[in-house]
């Protein structure tokens, strides 16, 4: 059995958002609009160089990469961990829960000033888990992800963890250098 005590902070925030596929989406689009800006940029002057005029329509495709850069680093600024834990800490101030895991269950008991919740899942419920520095994510079905470090295991070990995973998802379980 292993369990944890998860005070819901700015790191565990922090991995959350980060991991979430719509930051990945936009951190792409916006390295890709970032790019594209750039190279059209270097054909605008390299033919204003070589022809004295530059075309209007190597302006309009300029502008729609700057758009699409723009419109993704403002989305990416607005998903900042800092600014939306901000606001999610003041719906849900002081959220903390407890994690257990056992054999072919996991029991989540969830508290904060405004909520108190338990559940039971069946590990079978569990999709996929990942593992990298220092952190864990489980992705159940009905509950989301969960996010907790390895020094918030307040009972049993990680390397305990890690054999309750291995044994339920198999291939499912992954570990991984960088963020989650």
């Amino acid at each position: 059995m292993v369990k944890a005590n998860v005070k819901y902070d700015i790191k565990v925030h922090s991995a959350a958002v980060r991991s979430s596929p719509a930051y990945r989406i936009y951190r792409a689009l916006a390295y890709a609009g970032a790019i594209e800006f750039i190279l059209v940029s270097f054909i605008i002057v390299i033919t204003a160089v070589s022809r004295h005029k530059v075309t209007l329509s190597l302006i309009l495709l300029l502008s729609v990469f700057l758009g699409i850069f723009a419109g993704c680093a403002i989305k990416l600024l607005l998903m900042n961990p800092v600014r939306s834990f901000r606001s999610f800490s003041s719906y849900c101030p002081g959220l903390r829960y407890e994690l257990t895991v056992d054999g072919d269950r996991i029991e989540l008991f969830s508290e904060s000033e405004n909520l108190k919740k338990k559940a039971t899942y069946s590990i079978s419920r569990l999709n996929s888990a990942r593992e990298t520095m220092g952190y864990f994510k489980l992705n159940i079905t009905e509950a989301g992800s969960l996010f907790f470090s390895d020094t918030d295991i307040t009972e049993g070990t990680a390397e305990e963890l890690r054999n309750l995973l291995t044994a339920a998802l198999g291939k499912k379980y992954t570990t991984k250098e960088g963020w989650l």
